[in-house]
């Protein structure tokens, strides 16, 4: 899987929509604020993603599907953590064991419309864990 850069519209956009996607996006399914930690920083980060639960086997997963790639500092962010923070529905949760999937693979443990819907924008690669109460 190659990591594919997000367009500069769509980075531009992101600068200006975030803070504001930021103030709904935890209240607003599928939405969720993803809280991460910069990989080299240290800073904290909040970032407004789309985000569905899925149940592979008999645990729950995060899926975090990657329009724009692994190499988004989010993913990057996410990957070298292993573990991350993401708020829905006012509710806190912990995404642990986060690894990078192929999209066909989370894409079969989801539900019928967000399996429609990854596949029909060709989303290519998915971060999973496992999903635990905060």
């Amino acid at each position: 899987m190659e990591a594919m850069a997000a367009p500069e519209f769509v980075v531009q956009a992101g600068k200006v929509l975030n803070p504001w996607m930021l103030r709904i996006a935890g209240q607003l399914p599928p939405w969720v604020v993803l809280h991460h930690v910069g990989r080299r920083s240290g800073k904290s980060y909040e970032t407004p993603l789309v985000a569905f639960a899925a149940r592979p086997d008999d645990r729950v997963v995060a899926v975090l599907p990657l329009p724009w790639g692994s190499g988004t500092d989010w993913a990057r962010n996410t990957m070298s953590s292993g573990t991350v923070r993401v708020t829905r529905g006012g509710a806190e949760y912990e995404v642990r064991d986060v690894r990078l999937v192929p999209a066909h693979e989370a894409v079969g443990w989801l539900a019928p419309v967000p399996s429609r819907l990854l596949s029909a924008v060709g989303i290519e690669e998915c971060l999973v864990g496992t999903l635990h109460r905060a």
